[in-house]
């Protein structure tokens, strides 16, 4: 039977396990099996539920809004009900959503990766229409960043409560959403806690680097530090490129540049210094002589082989 026990401004009641309805939450893939979870269920069978969780009305029972570990714990237990806090009937998923980024995100176990999934979900259920896929989401928040007062005022109003319920700033939701570009396995090892967020957003910035998985796998075998990491994926673009297979550059800018000059050179010619020509024509010769001197190097292009 519910038990219920009110206060000033919320109801509180011990609910039935087999009264709440369990529906997608923010924090996903609970490990049952992790250690974290076998400590809060050693707790839970000693001292029992100390918080409820928070559960809205729906369909004649509730919906579970937070607290899906203690849920699951109290289910694995064998017990028969469960403290919960009720709110009011709410039926609109960016409210569900809001409600769960409150909750979770004042929670120093939430993963890094579930917080981005979280924050990209609160974004696309108040902006359905949008379509925002995560490549959208951090397209509009690097535009707001740089312009904030040129987006519109809906998106605009969406980050700033971002912004206030995570305490994050708008470049600190950038780095966030970005995480979820990654290769589900390096997510994965950051939602373990085996790659440090720090080291996951190096990865994310260097998306382009073609050894990131073989970096990735080569750094869990053996752990090196941010710098070490930061090395490690941006060597390649230290690597200076094979000069024998660099396909040639055409000179004609160059050489329409060097016609654009006798044309102003020519209309220009009765009102220039002789001394000030003179030294010009010096720069000249200097650089056809350096020209002269690097032609031995210069390859041949592929439509006019040398002459043998």
């Amino acid at each position: 039977m519910t038990t219920k026990t009110k206060t000033e401004s919320q109801e509180f009641l011990y609910l039935p396990l087999g009264s709440i309805i369990v529906e997608e939450q923010i924090r996903s893939g609970i490990d049952t099996e992790s250690e974290s979870f076998k400590t809060l269920m050693a707790s839970i069978n000693d001292r029992g539920v100390l918080e409820p969780v928070l559960v809205t009305p729906k369909d004649g029972k509730y919906l579970l809004l937070c607290g899906e570990r203690r849920y699951l714990a109290a289910s694995k237990l064998g017990l028969e009900s469960i403290p919960a806090r009720v709110v009011n009937a709410i039926t609109q998923k960016d409210e569900i959503l809001a409600i769960q980024l409150i909750e979770n995100l004042q929670r120093e176990d939430l993963n890094p990766i579930d917080q981005a999934k979280g924050i990209l979900a609160y974004i696309q259920a108040k902006h359905p229409g949008n379509g925002y896929d995560v490549d959208g989401v951090i397209s509009v928040l690097v535009s707001y960043n740089r312009r904030p007062e040129d987006q519109p005022e809906e998106i605009a109003n969406t980050l700033l409560a971002i912004t206030k319920i995570s305490a994050k700033s708008i470049q600190s939701l950038y780095r966030a959403i970005s995480l979820l570009k990654l290769p589900t396995e390096i997510q994965g090892a950051i939602q373990a806690g085996n790659l440090p967020v720090s080291q996951g957003y190096l990865f994310a910035s260097n998306l382009d680097c073609p050894d990131l998985m073989k970096i990735f796998t080569d750094i869990l075998k053996t752990p090196v530090t941010y710098i070490a990491l930061e090395r490690m994926l941006t060597a390649y673009k230290k690597v200076k490129p094979d000069s024998t297979n660099t396909k040639p550059i055409p000179v004609k800018r160059q050489v329409k540049d060097l016609v654009s000059i006798k044309t102003n050179f020519e209309k220009g010619l009765g009102t220039y210094i002789r001394e000030d020509v003179e030294k010009y024509l010096q720069e000249l010769q200097v650089f056809c002589d350096y020209v002269q001197q690097q032609m031995p190097k210069i390859p041949y292009g592929r439509k006019r082989p040398p002459q043998v």
